[in-house]
């Protein structure tokens, strides 16, 4: 900025020699504005273009300064008479396209970029911001990296990138993009906002907290402010801020179907399932195509019992980017609920292990009503999967496997209970359908038996993709300190990554042992893992595979549960897998102390 000043009063002793001249006076109005004197700029450029009123690049300059300055209008009119003066002008051209863009006029600012910019650095935000508009987030990054190369003090530019990063889930970079933004204009809401958002996706919830609370401060009217600062809250546990923040935004936006969504959810997990239903009813009926509102109301359908229309509603999760993986496209028509006897029919695994399993238990309704299956499951339980049902063909989903055809049908393994759990008593008496190995099941029980005398409880503390919304509907393994304290009971290690930190907390706190082996691979090898559960006496489990591998092989579980699990349908016990007995926190639970307390209790007897 010092080299900008000295240039400042070198041109302002040339102009004290030579007042009249237009080129000083547009000079100086530039190093003016580089130096944020707003005023000064419009006031020496105005006089410039009053001593040459033909140059049209003193129009365009004045456009970009009334524009900066706030005077939306007059840099309209700047920059429509730099084009009359020069058709074609790239740089009026450019500044015209950005306002109209701020104006919402995207027609006519796509419509100028057509008919050509040019290559100038003022081009590639317009460019950038039209990609953007477009869903062309790599392309709109390009441009506006090019445009910040030249420009790196254009806050709203830095947003812009801020938001092409995200859209390619580029969340780093994007934090910078939005630092960046916010650094340069403090007051800008949309980058505390997002910057709060990005954050919060990264886990980083404490740190988001700050920028969705000056993003509220900045602009307490605006509804969106309050719904980002809910989503911080309730991923740190907050769920009474979170939901005074949710009824403020409603309460300024009633047609903000986003947070009435968001609301739902949140009652859900506050067990306030009626009001959750109202919330989730209201975003659906502001918004029917919602597709994460739809998918947040099924999970309140089917944990209120409600099974035919919440598998109804579950069948929006291909139309977000939550439910993972992405559906398949398959040339065969989609199987539903069609009479399946001498019927091809492949089936494809969605989500995670733990739900895949669940979902698989429906199989065998297919076999029995005379289907020829075929299923795709993960890698890891392809041979668990093929020994318990024999009359399946089962692939291994990995990409490389031939599937073959052709198929009279195909669907994937989450829609199946739409046609074959459509209530409660369309679930087989007994969840267990696999199968470990003998040989695996003996070598365990040899290995368990060398521990000494005890019941064999294996133990498993959370879920493998901890996300932080997800995080607390999972005990930390402190809270898992009174079971391990209990007498009479020997440990097993079930927790399959990295926990090795939490194992020897727990042993120096507690003096319990809590056995595991290094050549075992709790994550892939789940022949093996099969073999040790079934040698266990029981497990106490987080909702995770672990919870679903015990129940399909019928073994005692307790689940420990945030309440919030929408699999039991309400009920204590799983409908999937009934040895799994499901204890969870209720609201007014203030810790995981009294569902420990009653899985306590229940080991105990």
């Amino acid at each position: 900025m010092s080299a900008v000043f000295e240039l400042a009063q070198g041109c302002q002793a040339e102009l004290a020699a030579d007042p009249e001249n237009p080129v000083l006076l547009h000079r100086l109005g530039r190093l003016m504005g580089q130096l944020g004197q707003q005023e000064l700029e419009l006031a020496l450029v105005g006089q410039a273009i009053a001593r040459a009123p033909d140059m049209a690049s003193y129009h365009a300059d004045l456009g970009d300064a009334l524009l900066r300055s706030g005077h939306v209008i007059d840099a309209r009119a700047a920059y429509e008479h730099t084009l009359a003066l020069e058709p074609g002008n790239a740089e009026a051209t450019a500044g015209l396209a950005d306002l109209l863009l701020d104006e919402g006029d995207v027609r006519q600012a796509r419509a100028l970029v057509v008919g050509g910019i040019g290559p100038t650095a003022r081009g590639s935000r317009a460019v950038g911001r039209l990609a953007l508009i477009d869903g062309q987030s790599a392309r709109a990054v390009e441009s506006l990296l090019s445009y910040l190369a030249g420009a790196p003090t254009d806050s709203a530019a830095a947003f812009y990138l801020g938001v092409a990063l995200q859209a390619e889930d580029l969340l780093e970079p994007a934090v910078a993009a939005y630092r960046q933004a916010v650094g340069l204009d403090p007051e800008l809401f949309e980058g505390h906002a997002n910057l709060a958002t990005v954050l919060t996706a990264l886990g980083r919830s404490a740190e988001a907290l700050i920028n969705a609370d000056r993003a509220v401060t900045l602009a307490p009217g605006r509804a969106g402010g309050y719904l980002n600062r809910a989503n911080c809250l309730r991923d740190l546990g907050r769920l009474a801020d979170a939901r005074a923040d949710l009824g403020r935004a409603v309460a300024i936006d009633p047609g903000y179907a986003e947070a009435w969504s968001t609301l739902g959810n949140l009652d859900h997990d506050l067990g306030a399932m009626s009001h959750a239903l109202d919330a989730h009813n209201r975003a659906i009926h502001l918004s029917p195509s919602l597709a994460q509102a739809r998918w947040n109301r099924s999970f309140t359908l089917l944990a209120t019992g409600q099974l035919r229309e919440g598998w109804a509603e579950y069948e929006w999760r291909h139309q977000t980017k939550a439910a993972g993986p992405e559906p398949r496209a398959f040339p065969w028509p989609a199987w539903r609920g069609e009479p399946a006897a001498h019927q091809r029919i492949l089936v494809w695994r969605e989500q995670g292990i733990g739900d895949e399993l669940m979902f698989l238990t429906c199989l065998a309704d297919l076999v029995e009503a005379g289907a020829l299956v075929t299923v795709l499951v993960s890698p890891r339980l392809q041979s668990l999967v093929a020994r318990a049902l024999p009359a399946v063909r089962v692939l291994p989903d990995d990409g490389a496997t031939p599937v073959g055809g052709p198929f009279d049908f195909q669907i994937g393994v989450a829609s199946l209970p739409q046609y074959l759990r459509a209530d409660r008593t369309a679930f087989p008496a007994t969840g267990a359908f696999l199968a470990a190995d003998p040989g695996r099941v003996a070598e365990w029980r040899i290995r368990l038996g060398a521990l000494g005398p005890g019941r064999r409880i294996g133990v498993c503390w959370r879920s493998g993709l901890l996300t932080p919304e997800r995080q607390r509907h999972y005990p930390a393994i402190d809270a898992l300190r009174p079971l391990f304290e209990m007498p009479g009971l020997v440990w097993v290690n079930l927790q399959y990554d990295d926990c090795g930190e939490e194992l020897t907390w727990v042993e120096r706190e507690t003096g319990a042992r809590i056995h595991r082996w290094s050549d075992v691979d709790l994550r892939n090898d789940f022949e093996s893992v099969a073999g040790l559960v079934m040698a266990l006496d029981g497990i106490v489990t987080a909702p995770t595979a672990v919870s679903s591998l015990a129940g399909a092989l019928g073994r005692p579980t307790w689940q420990v549960d945030s309440g919030s699990d929408w699999t039991t349908f309400g009920e204590p016990r799983s409908p999937w897998f009934p040895t799994v007995r499901v204890i969870g926190r209720t609201p007014s639970d203030p810790d995981w102390s009294g569902v420990i307390d009653q899985v306590r209790v229940e080991l105990a007897g």
